[in-house]
């Protein structure tokens, strides 16, 4: 497992590895500044989903707190690579609305030829 070859390589270095699940995340509302996605929503396996680690990603977030990340564009190829895996491509043209229903503000989606980039806000 990942999580914890990488708790492993970090111990005794300040660093906590937490392995779970990002739509019901072990920590208090408005622990952190920020949260961040990199390359991981398209794993998660249906939208609903996804849309429940963008609350959670919201209510760990204390006010003021910035969630950002990046993922993939769905095409062919990123289907290809993703054979036998979970894949459930994020449509960047709707993000920006997804992450404002679950209560960010100052969403910024920037679209690029294979991925995309997020930004968003708590008040």
């Amino acid at each position: 497992m990942a999580a914890a070859s990488l708790g492993k390589r970090l111990d005794g270095s300040g660093v906590c590895v937490v392995h779970g699940d990002g739509a019901a995340m072990p920590f208090a509302a408005g622990a952190f500044s920020g949260v961040v996605s990199f390359t991981m929503l398209h794993h998660v396996p249906s939208v609903t989903l996804q849309d429940r680690l963008l609350a959670e990603a919201r209510r760990v977030l204390r006010p003021g707190g910035v969630f950002a990340g990046f993922d993939g564009v769905g095409s062919f190829l990123f289907r290809l690579i993703h054979l036998g895996d979970t894949y459930t491509p994020v449509d960047p043209g709707t993000f920006g609305r997804r992450l404002e229903a679950a209560g960010f503000t100052e969403v910024a989606v920037e679209r690029e030829w294979a991925r995309f980039r997020f930004r968003a806000s708590r008040k």
